[in-house]
């Protein structure tokens, strides 16, 4: 598998125009060209069908062999999901749930990703859907940058407070949701970290998300955002009964243990907004950061901030200017 190569130097302090942004660097194949690329296209959105066929043609001018698959809300995560080739690069059409898709798909080996941006928010998708010619022109010369994005690896601990046998294990780009689903009363967690106790919580759940992942259902609960070059946790929680429990930001060498205390029903454990597993009273979940980042592309031009303003909907300036 192709992996990330052609380090650049970090930028100078002040410099602006033509400088590598911080938590970036130049990239492109450890050949030095782009040969398989995957095509991956939410085919259920009108504007994606009238331009996946100019995308894979400019794909195909330059790269030996460009896979098509419209298919991406039906990809099944159980082993079925083959490819010819393995790629150098995916290209996401849609949103950037689709984008999440494609992480899944290869989390357990990277692949450098850029989505071009057919849905509401475009956080992870950073190419816009008006621009995404000039875009992948950049990623295929060879000057686009790639941001290593922290991911989170969750791991279901069954029984006796979570000392028991290891369960299910799964990687969040996004966030790790523990949330007491159907369950019509609150649940109560205890929070460990290093083998010692944080605190206790009565929510209806706990939300644990990357710097990737602050922007998303983290933001909605009332967690800060992150910028994603940050090496960090989030944990956010879900409607605490007390008004002391706030978010925490915790480093991304904290080994932590989310336990179910106490829970009428079952607790649903959800990564990336797909269900994994149901937990019950006494089982726990640990969270670490996973040990190889995500690689995402993006262009020089592209500004995070800016797409914060648009989204948020922030004014920038009070005066009214």
């Amino acid at each position: 598998m192709t992996n990330v190569a052609g380090q650049a130097p970090g930028p100078k302090p002040g410099a602006r125009d033509g400088a590598t942004p911080p938590g970036t660097s130049l990239w492109m194949p450890a050949d030095g060209r782009v040969k398989n690329v995957l095509l991956l296209a939410d085919g259920e959105k009108p504007l994606v069908t009238e331009n996946i066929g100019a995308v894979k043609e400019l794909l195909a001018a330059s790269c030996d062999r460009v896979e098509v698959r419209t298919n991406v809300r039906e990809i099944q995560f159980d082993g079925s999901f083959a490819l010819d080739d393995q790629p150098d690069l995916v290209v996401v059409l849609g949103g950037d749930g689709s984008v999440l898709t494609a992480c899944r798909l290869f989390q357990n080996a990277p692949v450098a990703t850029i989505g071009i941006n057919y849905g509401r928010v475009g956080f992870l998708a950073s190419l816009e859907s008006s621009a995404w010619r000039e875009g992948l022109t950049e990623v295929l010369e060879g000057r686009a940058l790639v941001e290593q994005r922290m991911r989170l690896r969750a791991t279901v601990l069954r029984g006796d407070g979570g000392g028991g046998t290891e369960g299910a294990s799964a990687i969040a780009m996004n966030d790790v949701v523990i949330s007491r689903g159907g369950t019509p009363s609150m649940a109560k967690f205890e929070l460990i970290s290093a083998g010692r106790a944080v605190t206790s919580y009565r929510a209806d759940g706990l939300i644990f998300a990357t710097p990737s992942g602050s922007t998303a259902y983290s933001l909605a609960a009332g967690g800060p955002i992150l910028d994603p070059a940050l090496r960090a946790i989030v944990l956010t929680p879900i409607s605490a009964h007390a008004l002391s429990h706030r978010p925490l930001v915790l480093g991304s060498r904290a080994v932590l243990e989310a336990r179910v205390v106490d829970i009428a029903g079952a607790v649903t454990l959800d990564i990336d907004g797909r269900f994994v597993s149901e937990l019950q009273g006494g089982d726990a979940v640990r969270l670490e950061a996973c040990e190889d980042a995500y690689p995402l592309l993006t262009t020089r031009s592209f500004d995070p901030w800016q797409r914060l303003r648009d989204r948020l909907g922030w004014a920038g300036h009070f005066d009214g200017e």
